[in-house]
């Protein structure tokens, strides 16, 4: 497996990762192509926002965004965005995917990753399975 920062001829293979995985269970989510492929761009050629792609035999097949975030201590990486396509769940592929994007973080000078997930999907087991732990957090919303 490889994982890379994707280029602009990426973007549209990446998208399809995306709609794939958030298409299935548990999330049955629909996204237009076009703002999946605008949202993802978006990560792309910035210091601070992290787009990563992982390939198997040439085809992406799971993509991770994030932004690194400034902190007094030394920088971490926040994770906003983890999937892998439908039909490369179930495969150890996020496994490895996440290694390798903790790998590329550390060796940003990134002390750590943070991500969210909800406690009643499959997410929250696979990142506990993969040495995330969780913290006593508080996350708030207000709709502007």
């Amino acid at each position: 497996m490889n994982i890379f920062i994707p280029k602009k001829e990426d973007i549209s293979s990446c998208a399809e990762v995306y709609i794939s995985a958030y298409e299935a269970e548990p999330w049955n989510e629909k996204y237009d192509r076009e703002s999946v492929k605008r949202y993802i761009s978006d990560y792309l050629g910035s210091e601070t926002k992290q787009c990563f792609a992982a390939e198997e035999n040439g085809k992406i097949i799971g993509i991770a965004l994030g932004i690194i975030v400034p902190s007094i201590d030394a920088p971490f990486l926040r994770i906003e965005d983890f999937c892998v396509s439908a039909e490369a769940q179930g495969r150890g592929y996020g496994k490895e995917i996440m290694r390798l994007v903790c790998e590329k973080a550390k060796e940003s000078g990134c002390d750590s990753v943070l991500l969210g997930t909800l406690r009643d999907f499959p997410s929250h087991k696979f990142y506990l399975k993969n040495g995330f732990s969780e913290v006593d957090s508080v996350l708030l919303y207000k709709e502007l």
